[in-house]
């Protein structure tokens, strides 16, 4: 079974070579792996650097559009989080984010500066920071969100709905075996 899938996989990026399979008699189609191999790491053909250059563009593509807004990008991901739930440590912000503590500090310094965000001493361990929207940072989640929704829907014009589907699920699977494989280093 996972052959099949892995030749499934394989048969989106290489022209596969039509054979006869001798138990049925039927064309079948088999994937070189040599030639995968090759292909599959090539410079500006491997999942990694695909996936970090599509990364790229829809991040300079929604800043484009957030911009007049006077958001950064970096700050729309805090927004992001804090939109489904404020109130929460900065400590899990930034985890939640995928940005280191430091970085997260200065970040939110600025969005406070903005007005866009405020911060609290927890009630109960006045070592962490709570990060709580402010009105306007509320508000922006009605302008930003169709913003960023759009940039997404760009697959649309690409892909069809089908394609959208099995994309989804192949990078979630993905996703959990990359995690799964950083958890065991």
């Amino acid at each position: 079974m996972e052959q099949a899938i892995d030749n499934v996989r394989a048969s989106w990026f290489l022209p596969a070579m039509t054979t006869m399979d001798d138990a049925h008699s039927t064309p079948t189609e088999q994937i070189d792996s040599d030639a995968f191999e090759a292909f599959s790491f090539a410079p500006g053909q491997s999942i990694a650097y695909l996936s970090r250059d599509i990364t790229r563009l829809f991040s300079r593509t929604l800043q484009h559009r957030i911009q007049p807004h006077g958001i950064l990008i970096g700050q729309y991901h805090f927004l992001r989080v804090l939109w489904e739930g404020d109130g929460i440590t900065q400590r899990e912000l930034a985890n939640q984010v995928g940005m280191k503590e430091s970085t997260t500090f200065t970040a939110l310094a600025g969005m406070e500066a903005k007005g866009l965000v405020r911060r609290s001493r927890h009630p109960t361990d006045r070592r962490k920071m709570l990060v709580w929207l402010t009105p306007e940072g509320r508000r922006l989640k009605q302008v930003l969100l169709p913003i960023a929704k759009d940039v997404n829907d760009i697959t649309a014009d690409v892909l069809s709905a089908d394609e959208i589907g099995q994309l989804r699920a192949l990078l979630i699977d993905l996703k959990r075996a990359l995690e799964a494989q950083s958890q065991r280093k």
